[in-house]
C-alpha cells in the first residue's frame, strides 16, 4: 500500500470514529474565568488572528504575516494584565507567533511547522484558562509532520498541515 493511500485510510478510520460517538460534548456550562476584560479582549483578537492562519494555511496559502504579527501583538499586550500562571504560556504563543512572521510565503512547508509552534503555545493558554475552551474544538492529524493538533472554531476538521492533500484528515481530541 502506498503512504498517500496509507494515510487516507487512517483519516477515513478517524473520521468513522468521529461518526460514531466519539466526539466530546460542548454542551457544558462555561468554566470560571480568572481574566479581567481587557485581557479577554486581547487573547480573543490573538484567537480571531489564529484562526485566520489555520484558514490560510488549510487553502495551501502562506502568506500569514501580518496576522501573525497581530497574534503576537495580543498576546503581548494580554501578558501584562494576565494572571501570573497564565504569563508563561501567553508568552510563548507571542514569541512562537514572532517566529511565524519572520517566514518567507514562500515556504509553506515552513510555515506549517512553525504553525504546529503557535498552536503548541495556544493548545497551553487554553488549557491554563478553561474559559477560553468554549465554542473551540482541538483537532489532531496523525499524519502531520511535528505538532499536530490544532484548534477552529466550526465543528469539523479543516487540516492546516495538510491543507488541499487532505483538508478533513483529524479527529476531534482534547485540548
Amino acid at each position: 500500500m502506498d503512504e498517500r493511500l496509507t494515510a487516507l485510510v487512517a483519516c477515513a478510520t478517524m473520521a468513522a470514529g468521529l461518526v460514531f460517538g466519539c466526539s466530546k460534548s460542548k454542551d457544558a456550562p462555561p468554566a470560571p474565568s480568572s481574566l479581567t476584560a481587557s485581557t479577554r479582549g486581547n487573547l480573543e483578537e490573538a484567537a480571531s488572528a489564529y484562526e485566520a492562519i489555520r484558514g490560510s494555511l488549510a487553502r495551501d496559502q502562506s502568506d500569514v504575516r501580518a496576522q501573525a504579527l497581530t497574534l503576537a501583538e495580543a498576546a503581548e499586550t494580554a501578558t501584562a494584565s494576565a494572571p501570573a500562571t497564565l504569563r508563561p504560556a501567553i508568552g510563548d504563543l507571542s514569541s512562537a507567533s514572532r517566529r511565524l512572521a519572520e517566514l518567507g510565503r514562500d515556504d509553506l512547508e515552513g510555515v506549517r511547522t512553525a504553525f504546529g509552534n503557535v498552536s503548541r503555545a495556544w493548545i497551553s493558554v487554553l488549557s491554563a484558562e478553561p474559559s477560553l475552551q468554549q465554542n473551540r474544538h482541538v483537532y489532531e492529524c496523525p499524519m502531520a509532520k511535528g505538532y499536530k493538533k490544532w484548534v477552529q472554531v466550526d465543528a469539523g476538521a479543516s487540516n492546516p498541515y495538510l491543507g488541499s492533500q487532505m483538508p478533513q484528515c483529524g479527529t476531534e481530541s482534547d485540548f
